[in-house]
């Protein structure tokens, strides 16, 4: 699953990082006129051998997590996995997919998933994938034993009283290295 994300080239990439930056500001279309749902339940159906981990052994491994977030004007989810990969879906259509191949991205997403993998022992075990709400935040934990969430709303979190602000604050980080490596590409094709 995760080659759909990674067989893109580059240049594609970087072509839908600037997007994000002017969608940040400028769009909110429908979710159902953008690839956002598609790309996002790509993310949910990776495996832990899609990403090269060997079978743990009945050990429980986090490999992945997936933040659903909701801004002022539309969705936000970030897709983190253990091999580096970061993949960034607005529901305006815009899309980063596949961050691995840039190192201050791969760090960022690695760091995410070691300093706070083990919170899925505190989430709830789901059968499916809820849909995202307008007014929680959910942290979902790709495990080889099964996808467990955690859920706080927008205002606990922002307010610093929520026990998910850490884990937040660091996907923050990792949406931060995508806006980063968003800035130099645009620099480098406007120097074209």
């Amino acid at each position: 699953m995760l080659n759909r994300f990674l067989c893109k080239p580059a240049s594609f990439a970087f072509c839908n990082i600037i997007c994000i930056l002017t969608c940040f500001t400028f769009c909110s279309p429908s979710v159902d006129k953008t690839p956002y749902k598609e790309l996002r339940e790509l993310a949910f159906e990776t495996e832990y051998d899609d990403i090269g981990i060997k079978n743990p052994k009945g050990k429980t491994l986090v490999y992945g997590i997936i933040m659903d977030w909701p801004t002022q004007r539309e969705l936000v989810t970030l897709a983190t996995f253990v091999s580096g990969d970061a993949s960034l879906f607005l529901t305006s259509g815009a899309s980063f997919i596949g961050g691995g191949g840039r190192e201050s991205i791969q760090k960022s997403s690695v760091r995410l998933i070691r300093k706070y993998a083990y919170l899925w022992k505190q989430g709830k075990k789901v059968r499916w994938t809820p849909n995202p709400d307008l007014n929680q935040v959910r942290f979902f934990f790709l495990t080889t034993q099964g996808t467990y969430y955690l859920e706080d709303t927008v205002e606990e979190i922002e307010s610093d009283t929520s026990t998910l602000t850490p884990i937040f604050d660091e996907a923050q980080a990792v949406i931060s290295e995508i806006k980063i490596e968003a800035e130099k590409a645009k620099d480098d094709d406007e120097e074209d």
